[in-house]
């Protein structure tokens, strides 16, 4: 090969290496499970990705869709999670259940596969069973904040202890709050929103509404991370789109993407996790 050639080809090899992304090596399984509901036993699946090269049980997290299914949102907090020693375990709550806003079940229907979820990584001998946290986006989020209520982890979890920690992404808090105003408990674990002020669904005014109302009915912390200007799905990096959701504002939901709440929002959620998860 001629030296020019070779030059050529190792910098053709060294630009492409500098944009790939830089992502965690795990490994990967499917786990299929189905809801703890016996009325309703919806069977359903998630993929459990492990660290690479941990050692002992490691923390984990279930995440969480928003009403689409998984898309690029779970890759772009995965990759760090793992990174940072913990586990995901990305669950497909909507194959087989609905297929858009409008079939879309009640909230409630969807706790009894959330800690179907928890019960079965305690299964999994590579996971600490008592480092578990729930994550999720928008959909995903409102079940994530109605895991965090104790009757929820009492109808589903019995005498077992519930989720360790919960992070919400713009999870739709306007249904929550009836439910602490109507006199639910927190389980006490400790929790984090991320959201924007112009979202759609309204967590511009009920996200500091429920911050507000939770410390002053229990003196519970909230913690929470606004972002001027953003919408609803403001790190899901796609062109922006309005469409029909009967839980929008005028049933018109409204996405659009947002870099900067994107990129602030990766290393808190990841430090909140490793915090509240007891990360080694």
């Amino acid at each position: 090969m001629s030296s020019l050639k070779y030059m050529v080809l190792l910098a053709l090899f060294f630009s492409t290496a500098s944009v790939m992304p830089a992502t965690a090596a795990s490994t990967d399984t499917r786990i299929d499970f189905s809801s703890l509901d016996s009325s309703h036993p919806l069977k359903v699946y998630g993929t459990l990705y492990l660290p690479e090269n941990s050692s002992g049980r490691c923390p984990a997290v279930v995440m969480i869709h928003g009403t689409m299914g998984i898309d690029s949102r779970g890759i772009l907090y995965r990759v760090p999670l793992l990174n940072a020693g913990i586990a995901v375990f990305e669950v497909n709550f909507k194959d087989g259940i609905y297929r858009s806003p409008i079939d879309r079940p009640k909230i409630e229907a969807f706790l009894p596969l959330a800690f179907a979820a928890l019960k079965e990584l305690r299964k999994v001998p590579a996971i600490d069973p008592s480092r578990i946290g729930i994550m999720g986006f928008s959909l995903g989020g409102a079940i994530t904040l109605s895991t965090a209520l104790d009757d929820n982890r009492k109808t589903w979890m019995g005498d077992e202890k519930g989720f360790a920690a919960h992070a919400g992404f713009y999870p739709v808090a306007k249904a929550f709050i009836p439910k602490i105003e109507s006199g639910g408990a927190l389980t006490g674990a400790p929790i984090i929103i991320f959201y924007g002020t112009d979202d759609a669904y309204g967590d511009g005014d009920e996200v500091p509404q429920l911050k507000s109302l939770l410390q002053k009915k229990f003196n519970f912390d909230l913690t929470t991370y606004e972002y001027p200007g953003a919408t609803h799905g403001f790190n899901l990096n796609e062109p922006s789109k309005t469409y029909f959701d009967p839980a929008a504002k005028h049933m018109r939901g409204h996405m659009a993407y947002d870099a900067q709440a994107t990129d602030d929002s990766l290393p808190k959620l990841v430090d909140f996790m490793r915090k509240n998860l007891a990360v080694k």
